[in-house]
């Protein structure tokens, strides 16, 4: 049991890596270059990195620590060993991947471009520069989480918002993050950085999502039919597939009646489709995405 927990851990940390490099990567080359910023703390440490000349990186790391001691008075360990590693390790990266550490090395120095007198890019288009640094800084705080880690920041306050004035997460989220993009565009007189850090807030929060949530590849679907045993029948038969009869009532079954459930790979939904036709034309078929199927057949637990 501890082999295995060690073993967890140890993924863990590795997924908390990959993802604080990921955003390290994305903000440091794509988003700070040109004032653009999803919100939340990297959005914060750009204003200290403009008017202080203070690394973005440490800038994180000096709001994160109060936000996290905050965290702990107010919600005991659920911040613990994984987010100060991964607050530590987003720092390291944010800091270590900047332009002016990445331009003493010659062979990366030709694929820099010059933004600013302060700042350097993968590429010099501001729009390119903001849909590839959102995928990017999406990607990577959705590995961390995905990997059951925390980079501190804006989930405190967020927690916080929820805990005393039962604002939803979600909402709470998107109230901090808006007020970080509206600061910017304010503190640096310029209207077209909130539009830009609102795209990057929108674009990091999806690719953000998809990692955690994955690309529905399962659906599940609930067949209304006048015979729903023969259809699971047949169901089982040519598509191999296990289905559940479910009792219902309602109008639309006029009375007590099962009806077929059955969870299946999207490719294999027109076979169903097919199935049901030649079973029973009149059937009412619902189908829904599913985020993640887990069993038999499916991924594993």
């Amino acid at each position: 049991m501890k082999n295995e927990t060690t073993k967890e851990l140890i993924k863990d940390l590795i997924g908390i890596i990959i993802g604080t490099f990921l955003c390290g990567f994305g903000f440091s080359l794509f988003l700070i270059p040109y004032k653009a910023s999803p919100g939340g703390v990297g959005g914060i440490s750009q204003i200290f990195y403009y008017l202080l000349n203070f690394p973005a990186g440490l800038s994180m790391l000096a709001i994160n620590i109060p936000l996290f001691l905050l965290g702990i008075k107010n919600f005991g360990k659920m911040f613990g060993f994984k987010t100060v590693f991964a607050m530590i390790s987003l720092t390291f990266f944010t800091d270590i991947l900047s332009p002016d550490i990445l331009l003493k090395f010659e062979t990366i120095k030709p694929f820099l471009f010059k933004v600013s007198e302060q700042s350097y890019s993968f590429t010099s288009e501001i729009f390119l520069a903001v849909v590839a640094g959102s995928i990017i800084v999406g990607a990577g705080f959705g590995t961390v989480i995905k990997f059951n880690g925390s980079t501190g920041g804006t989930d405190i306050p967020a927690l916080m918002l929820r805990k005393h004035f039962g604002i939803s997460i979600g909402n709470a989220y998107l109230i901090i993050d808006t007020l970080v993009i509206f600061s910017i565009g304010i503190i640096f007189k310029d209207a077209n950085l909130i539009l830009w850090g609102l795209l990057s807030l929108f674009i990091s929060s999806k690719v953000c999502d998809f990692i955690i949530e994955g690309y529905s590849l399962a659906k599940s679907v609930m067949i209304f039919c006048s015979n729903p045993e023969l259809m699971q029948k047949r169901i089982k038969e040519e598509i191999n597939r296990d289905s559940a009869l479910v009792n219902g009532y309602g109008t639309l079954m006029q009375n007590s009646k099962n009806y077929v459930y059955v969870v299946l790979n999207r490719r294999e939904l027109p076979n169903l489709k097919h199935t049901i036709k030649e079973v029973d034309a009149d059937s009412v078929v619902t189908i829904h995405d599913i985020h993640e199927a887990i069993g038999k057949d499916f991924k594993k637990l």
